[in-house]
């Protein structure tokens, strides 16, 4: 990593990557991320170990999803209206605070179903404000030409975290509780509202048009009409992000957890296993993504997402023919290794896409959009799934092989869509 000092002033387009603030994002987004990742992980997982039903585990990950879809377009509005660094400031504050709270009174209730519930609820309510931030922040602090490289290092540095939080928060878990998982989450949002007080992000003020019900609409219908009649391209991109999200996404959150510990009858801790792995999978797709760079064009997109109905089948087969559980285990990990480096093949070069598509002064709001829809896929993926997993507990090959032609379908409706280039 090429280490540098330039620092990013207002009305003046950065001319490295890796300059300071950008730099300092990436950190913050490390330790961020973990620190959620180690909390979120954990409390749905318990749920399924003390309840063993498919649907409220489903149901647990899938519900927060509503505060998500709710808080994200006024994200979006916040994030070109206000200044960047200040709003990821306060929402990391406030998580650090909801998490102490948290702590507090978690010997209070007598439920542990609904707690988990409001208390992933109110994260998820801050990331959908906190991302928008982020995504809009990419493209004013790295160079226009730099925006996969830029992204693919958030989605490896994500992905890092990802690969740590699984092992760090079952072995926790497993020996201690959820009280040094709590803690640690704390101390990370904590560390990241610090950085966030260092970061310098060019800002330009925008004039309001009237109240503040006024400039919602005002904004969320410009937005909209961008999407949709200027640049129809970034519906359809829409589109295809849904879908996935809807089948894929959620079979592997909710199928694998359920997979590995109910039909396998192995332990939590080989769920973090797998799931670990599953983020080096997506590092390496990250990784890939940033070396290939202007390269993965839109017209090739179809391929990881065909490359991804593939490395499903094997998944569904083994379950068809019952295959002894190690092999099975170890099939389905190294499959859904394959699929996040397809995933984020696909993921990186996209944002990027709809990034240098979309002027700065949309470009939080246009990101909150495009992520509603998806969020929206993952919530009612995530209980549909839930729900068939329970359903459909002595065939789970069933489920796999119809996301599988799923799959295909989305990289077919791709391949056409984008055939002629973007």
């Amino acid at each position: 990593m090429e280490r540098t000092e330039e620092r990013i002033e207002p009305g003046v387009m950065p001319t490295k990557l890796w300059n300071r603030d950008f730099s300092l994002v990436v950190i913050g987004q490390v330790i961020s991320i973990f620190g959620n990742m180690v909390l979120s992980f954990a409390l749905p997982l318990y749920i399924l170990y003390i309840s063993d039903s498919p649907a409220l585990f489903g149901l647990v990950l899938g519900l927060p999803y509503i505060s998500l879809l709710v808080m994200s377009p006024i994200g979006g509005i916040m994030a070109d209206r206000l200044k960047k660094q200040r709003i990821m400031f306060w929402l990391d504050l406030a998580t650090t605070v909801i998490i102490v709270l948290y702590m507090a009174t978690r010997g209070l209730f007598v439920s542990a179903v609904p707690i988990v519930i409001v208390k992933l609820m109110a994260l998820n309510a801050i990331q959908g404000m906190y991302m928008p931030a982020v995504q809009a922040s990419v493209p004013v602090l790295v160079p226009s030409d730099k925006l996969i490289p830029a992204n693919s290092a958030v989605a490896i540095v994500n992905m890092l975290a990802n690969m740590a939080a699984p092992a760090v928060a079952g072995i926790l878990f497993g020996n201690f509780g959820l009280t040094p998982i709590l803690l640690i989450s704390a101390v990370c949002f904590g560390i990241t509202a610090v950085m966030d007080l260092l970061i310098r992000i060019p800002f330009k003020k925008q004039s309001s048009p009237g109240s503040i019900a006024q400039m919602v609409i005002s904004d969320m219908s410009m937005s909209f009409r961008f999407i949709v009649k200027e640049k129809p391209i970034l519906a359809k991109s829409v589109v295809i992000m849904f879908f996935v999200q809807l089948s894929l996404v959620s079979l592997l959150f909710v199928g694998l957890p359920v997979l590995i510990t109910q039909h396998l009858g192995m332990s939590m801790t080989m769920v973090g296993i797998n799931q670990s792995v599953m983020m080096v999978g997506g590092l390496l797709g990250g990784i890939t993504a940033g070396t290939l760079g202007t390269r993965l064009t839109m017209r090739k997109l179809y391929l990881p997402l065909l490359a991804i109905s593939l490395f499903l089948l094997p998944m569904g087969l083994v379950f068809m023919f019952y295959t002894p559980a190690f092999v099975t285990y170890v099939t389905i990990t190294a499959m859904s290794a394959l699929i996040f480096v397809a995933a984020q093949m696909c993921s990186i070069p996209l944002i990027a896409f709809i990034q240098k598509e979309t002027p700065t002064e949309l470009i939080g709001k246009v990101m909150s959009i495009m992520l509603i829809l998806p969020f929206l896929a993952s919530a009612l993926g995530i209980l549909l799934f839930g729900m068939l997993f329970e359903r459909l507990a002595e065939l789970p090959w069933v489920i796999i092989l119809a996301v599988v032609l799923v799959s295909a379908a989305i990289a077919v409706y791709t391949h056409k869509q984008f055939r002629k280039g973007a």
